[in-house]
């Protein structure tokens, strides 16, 4: 009865959402970016080798390897890895460096979804088991540290000048730092009502923001590229902001393959709907959402968070949720264009990446 409950709020999220004016907007926003889409063709072959470096270097005999295969043939989109192909190309890294960097990124991405997931308990990544719902809690540890020791061999692999691969692995360390900070940062400040909307931005350009910079970064460094401005990559981050709302939004519609709608709301996270929410909630709505929060995820029933969901959509949050990825996106746009006209390319593909997958699953 619960997740019928559930279907039938998903089915109604997507209703709602699509005769909503500003999802108009979005997507108006989205066709007027003046970014094509790399044609999954053209760097297929590139592609293939980055799977094959990748089971070469973690998929062997051991318990280590079995679960590195099982996360590995989940699937994903590879965004990072084609991310690293397409900055390659843009500033002329060699061919053979650029795939051992993307498979660098694929790693520290795999390794930071292996520890979220075991972090928020969550049971289904990509329709399939969790790590640590499959294997268990020791394994999924182990598992990430084995997926950051191979993105660190991947990097040692590159053939370019010695100082320049170790400014590369040192922008690798400062990148897995400021992750591993934006998620202790989200973890302590979840069911934390005084939070501002400051805070999460900036916690989601360092945790969202640092993985996607990080293709970029490593490519530049490999080309030597050490004297840009301080602010050159802010664009970026800021696509991590965006990146992260429309994955927020994603939870709350009951789009990303969790499994229903909401799961954000069990796990006490203060995300982008919690926080509009926040802003034009009465003291009495505040308290209880706080308390709500608070509760053990166990304690929680689809029934709660369906009925928490009511309450937060009648207050316009989706709509002022909309409105807010569109205001990211375009200020990610404009600071690019006025970077660095390479960067802006990267930022257009990035920016439309990201809303496209939103897009995407809400059209159909």
């Amino acid at each position: 009865m619960s997740k019928n409950q559930s279907y039938q709020s998903y089915l109604e999220n997507l209703d709602f959402v699509r005769s909503s004016i500003n999802w108009t907007n979005l997507n108006n926003f989205k066709k007027n970016i003046n970014a094509t889409l790399p044609q999954s063709i053209k760097y297929f072959d590139d592609l293939r080798l980055v799977e094959e470096k990748m089971k070469g270097f973690l998929c062997d005999d051991s318990w280590m390897g079995h679960c590195a295969k099982y996360q590995l043939q989940s699937g994903g989109k590879r965004f990072r890895a084609l991310l690293a192909l397409i900055t390659a190309d843009i500033f002329h890294l060699d061919k053979e460096s650029a795939i051992y960097t993307a498979v660098c990124c694929e790693f520290i991405h795999n390794a930071s979804l292996i520890h979220d997931d075991l972090q928020d308990r969550d049971l289904l990544r990509r329709g399939l088991p969790t790590i640590w719902n499959r294997f268990g809690d020791h394994t999924a540890i182990n598992l990430g540290d084995y997926f950051i020791s191979g993105s660190f061999e991947s990097l040692v692999k590159i053939n370019v000048n010695a100082d320049y691969k170790c400014k590369a692995i040192e922008e690798l360390t400062r990148i897995i730092k400021q992750t591993v900070k934006g998620q202790s940062i989200e973890i302590l400040g979840r069911s934390d009502i005084d939070l501002k909307m400051n805070d999460y931005e900036s916690t989601s350009r360092a945790k969202t923001g640092g993985l996607i910079c990080l293709p970029v970064k490593l490519i530049l460094s490999l080309k030597g590229f050490q004297n840009y401005k301080s602010d050159y990559f802010k664009p970026l981050y800021e696509t991590g902001l965006a990146y992260q709302i429309q994955d927020d939004l994603s939870d709350f519609l009951g789009i990303k393959d969790r499994g229903l709608p909401g799961r954000d709301l069990k796990e006490g996270k203060m995300n982008v709907l919690i926080m509009h929410f926040l802003k034009s909630s009465t003291s009495g709505e505040r308290f209880l959402l706080q308390e709500f929060l608070k509760r053990k995820s166990e304690s929680i029933s689809e029934e709660d968070i369906l009925n928490w969901i009511k309450v937060i959509k009648s207050k316009g949050i989706i709509e002022k949720s909309i409105e807010h990825l569109i205001a990211v996106s375009r200020k990610a746009l404009l600071k690019s264009k006025n970077t660095d006209l390479k960067l802006y390319k990267i930022v257009k593909y990035v920016v439309k990446n990201i809303l496209n997958r939103i897009s995407r699953k809400i059209k159909y």
